[in-house]
């Protein structure tokens, strides 16, 4: 069933006619960082939801101007052209996605299609509701006849008319999602970016964890926490693998203690259909022969591992479970890195460290290496691609 958010009042064919007949903008037109500006001011009053703060943030004056100098010094003397249309597909487990896409692609000047998930969220009316107010106002009419945003259930006809009538198509999915919706043809000269299940770690330096103090020791479980439990640790890049280099046990427990400590204090509530599934999942794991040792706290369960094997990523239920591996180097992880890893989190490394590191991985894993705290911190390269360069295109004279 369609349902069309924006533009209201109007049948979904007749919003496709309009949207096409509507010229893209030049990347970074004025409007447009306009819209990005009053966005970002309503996004960082929505304080009871710290995900919409964090796209606020991300959306602030001082970070779109890096941005716009970072692109214009690449494009120097060069034309550069919006692609046209954008079909974004939203996924469901993480409501402020779509936001990110479409903004990058609304900077680079293109027109767009929003279809968000049909599933209840949280922060998704609350989002939707701002953008709509956002659109209707008269400042941003250029940029209200070059959006529609709807939901429908898994109606193929639906995304084969929009995959027909754009020239970049991105789909933020699981696995199997992205593998139906690519059945479904593109115009020849579109071009996709495909964002699908990843799997992301923390790695702590533990004997550099016995040095800090309390105040610090506060601020990284601070850190820790917002990683782990903003999206239940369903997002992709939230750590579900702790891997702890070095050998102090005495600083291990300091920190899972701590962490403990730390959940209490925020008065986090886990459903109790998670908790269960946790439970059920940890009792499960602890039949295999990797599993050493099984820990299920009332917050947290950890489930130490003596190898990562493959199909460990796939019976991950979020909620605060935790794998836990331990290496005497850093560059020991390399070795049970996948193609499907993103991002991994740091504590109590160097530079120089890390980089050895991405040349011991000999996968496709890894697009991603921030400290403990910036997991979820979008970028506008994402899973290795750059979204600016993606969304536009470059037109050469001779």
């Amino acid at each position: 069933m369609m349902q069309l958010f924006w533009p209201k009042n109007i049948e979904f064919e007749v919003a496709i006619e309009q949207l096409s007949s509507n010229k893209p903008n030049q990347p970074f037109d004025q409007e447009v960082v306009a819209f990005t500006q009053a966005l970002s001011k309503r996004f960082l009053r929505i304080r009871e939801l710290p995900e919409v703060v964090a796209l606020g943030y991300w959306l602030r004056k001082a970070n779109i101007k890096e941005m716009q100098t970072a692109f214009e010094q690449y494009t120097v003397q060069k034309i550069i052209r919006a692609r046209g249309t954008v079909f974004h597909m939203a996924p469901s487990n993480v409501d402020t996605i779509f936001v990110y896409s479409w903004m990058l692609s609304l900077l680079a000047g293109n027109r767009n299609v929003i279809r968000i998930s049909s599933k209840e969220q949280n922060g998704l009316n609350v989002l939707l509701q701002i953008i709509m107010d956002e659109l209707a106002r008269n400042e941003f009419q250029k940029i209200a006849k070059q959006t529609i945003i709807c939901t429908y259930g898994h109606e193929e006809n639906t995304t084969a008319v929009l995959s027909a009538a754009c020239q970049t198509r991105v789909i933020w999915g699981g696995d199997e999602t992205i593998s139906t919706i690519r059945e479904i043809p593109l115009a020849p000269l579109a071009n996709e970016l495909a964002f699908p299940d990843r799997f992301s770690l923390a790695v702590l330096n533990s004997d550099v964890l016995t040095k800090v103090d309390e105040a610090q020791l506060d601020s990284l479980l601070e850190k820790f926490y917002n990683d782990v439990f903003w999206f239940d640790q369903m997002a992709c890049s939230s750590p579900r693998l702790i891997t702890w280099c070095g050998g102090n046990q005495q600083a291990i427990n300091r920190f899972w203690s701590a962490f403990e400590q730390k959940i209490q204090q925020k008065q986090y509530e886990l459903m109790a259909a998670t908790q269960v599934l946790k439970y059920t999942t940890t009792l499960m794991l602890a039949t295999e022969s990797n599993v050493e040792n099984l820990k299920n706290g009332t917050y947290f369960s950890r489930v130490a591992l003596s190898d990562v094997p493959v199909d460990v990523r796939e019976r991950h239920c979020g909620g605060g479970m935790f794998y836990e591996y331990k290496v005497d180097k850093l560059e020991e992880l390399a070795d049970v890195l996948i193609d499907k890893d993103q991002t991994i989190a740091y504590f109590g490394f160097k530079r120089e460290e890390l980089e050895r590191l991405v040349e011991a991985i000999a996968t496709r894993g890894i697009d991603r290496i921030v400290p403990i705290g910036q997991a979820l911190d979008f970028n506008g390269v994402w899973d290795g691609q750059s979204f600016l360069t993606s969304f536009t295109r470059e037109v050469i004279i001779i």
